[in-house]
């Protein structure tokens, strides 16, 4: 991904435009500037790509990891950045955080691979201040990318992870049921992919090609890779997300 040498400001930057080119929905998703002076804690931090993002628009952020590794790189990131985050190792499954402790938690691709995903929602809810909001995704079982690796055998980049599962949505729905207000979208759309060649990829690219002329654009939405979910104790709904909203009947509206 980048010609800098490692742990320098332009191999980090390079990291993040990887990141952020391929989950580009992130950018218009996640406010950073709104939770400036805010307390939000990135969980499964990794190499603190986002966790950067966050100190960099002025929130009093903490990364936690369970790797060692991936801490070290995300403080490597902080100081080469000129930026300060708190870092912590720990497991998420028993949060070392009194109750009420964030504004936001932030937990990207991190329930998927968890042993206890339930244990994981309740902890986040306990640590959720009573008008704060948590950002969590999963990957979505019926989305096109699952089913081009199920029938075209196209490689899914985390399916040999250990314990690493996906959800359809009406189980991710389920999963968020501790919160009393939970919104879910769809996001990474599906793509035509240039980056393979052989029969799989052209099978692929060409069902892909047919099911966007047929499909409405709300039931093709449906079957974006990703499942995300903005999630409040209470009723209350703040300016946390940003872009369209694509509702249960497949309306579509502003937040």
């Amino acid at each position: 991904m980048s010609q800098d040498p490692p742990g320098s400001l332009g191999f980090y930057a390079a990291m993040d435009a990887y990141r952020y080119g391929r989950l580009d929905y992130l950018s218009d998703l996640v406010d950073f500037e709104f939770w400036r002076a805010r307390d939000v804690l990135d969980l499964g931090c990794g190499a603190g790509l986002d966790l950067v993002r966050f100190a960099r628009a002025g929130a009093r952020v903490m990364g936690l990891d369970l790797s060692a590794r991936a801490l070290a790189m995300a403080g490597d990131y902080l100081r080469v950045s000129g930026l300060n985050a708190s870092l912590m190792r720990a497991d998420a499954a028993q949060l070392p955080f009194v109750q009420a402790s964030f504004d936001l938690v932030f937990c990207h691709g991190v329930l998927s691979f968890v042993r206890d995903e339930k244990a994981l929602v309740e902890e986040i809810r306990r640590i959720l201040r009573p008008d704060g909001t948590a950002i969590l995704m999963v990957y979505n079982r019926h989305s096109a990318m699952y089913m081009a690796h199920r029938i075209a055998g196209l490689p899914l980049g985390h399916a040999d992870a250990p314990g690493f599962r996906t959800h359809s949505r009406a189980e991710f729905e389920a999963l968020l049921a501790p919160f009393g207000t939970s919104e879910v979208r769809y996001e990474r759309l599906p793509a035509r992919t240039s980056q393979r060649s052989g029969p799989r990829v052209m099978l692929f690219n060409t069902a892909l090609g047919i099911v966007r002329r047929v499909l409405p654009e709300t039931w093709f939405q449906a079957i974006g890779w990703h499942l995300i979910a903005k999630c409040s104790i209470g009723e209350k709904r703040d300016p946390g997300f940003g872009g369209d909203v694509f509702t249960d009947d497949g309306s579509k509206g502003q937040r």
